[in-house]
């Protein structure tokens, strides 16, 4: 599964879960007021509006302790991506800004090709679902995993004081290195015909402090 296809279930699982604690606000709010002030009266209208796009905002918010969280600049993440990596020129690289449903995303992607070999980087900014929702972008990075096959292995690590997933499976030669930077920016560099140290050698390509200094 690639970054973008990632991108989509994790934005499904989240509406989802915004769902729930949705409907268990409202609830409670129902029991313990029933003479709201006008101010509540005017939260209430705006957070109960026929916009779900509204709704998740808000309730993003909320969990958020209250930060409305604004992605980068699509444009200082873009300048990221590396001009090439060791004999690989790049061929495409691009960046955008993703408004959908409530969620406020930024993301930049570049991809790199010598003869049958391929890397791809993606930089994900998930901007208003980073923070509490943190379980639900990378569980991962909280936990300790491996697992082997004939051909391959998955295993969460360490790299460079970053939480990551790395995954390799030598018969296609193909693989992913993840890292969770500041609980908010997401760096997928995965390949095709491809070594896991070509691999780690493109994400050093990548400034990782410079990322952090963005927020």
């Amino acid at each position: 599964m690639t970054a973008v296809s990632n991108q989509r279930v994790l934005i499904a699982m989240c509406v989802a879960l915004l769902m729930i604690n949705g409907c268990g606000k409202k609830d409670e709010g129902e029991t313990q007021s029933s003479n709201p002030s006008p101010e509540t009266n005017v939260a209430s209208t705006q957070a109960n509006s026929d916009d779900p796009a509204a709704q998740t905002r808000q309730a993003l918010k909320e969990t958020n302790q209250g930060k409305d969280i604004q992605p980068v600049e699509m444009e200082a993440l873009k300048g990221l991506l590396p001009a090439d990596l060791a004999g690989m020129k790049r061929t495409d690289a691009s960046a955008e800004h993703n408004q959908m449903m409530g969620f406020d995303m930024a993301t930049a992607k570049a991809e790199y090709q010598a003869e049958d070999s391929s890397i791809q980087i993606t930089i994900v900014d998930y901007g208003n679902l980073s923070g509490s929702m943190k379980m639900g972008l990378a569980g991962w990075s909280m936990t300790q995993y491996s697992r082997e096959t004939d051909t391959g292995y998955e295993k969460t690590m360490t790299y460079k004081g970053y939480k990551g997933m790395e995954k390799y499976d030598k018969e296609t030669k193909s693989g992913s290195v993840q890292l969770f930077v500041k609980d908010r920016f997401m760096v997928t560099v995965e390949g095709n015909q491809i070594t896991m140290d070509a691999l780690k050698n493109a994400v050093d390509k990548i400034d990782l402090k410079k990322l952090e200094s963005l927020i």
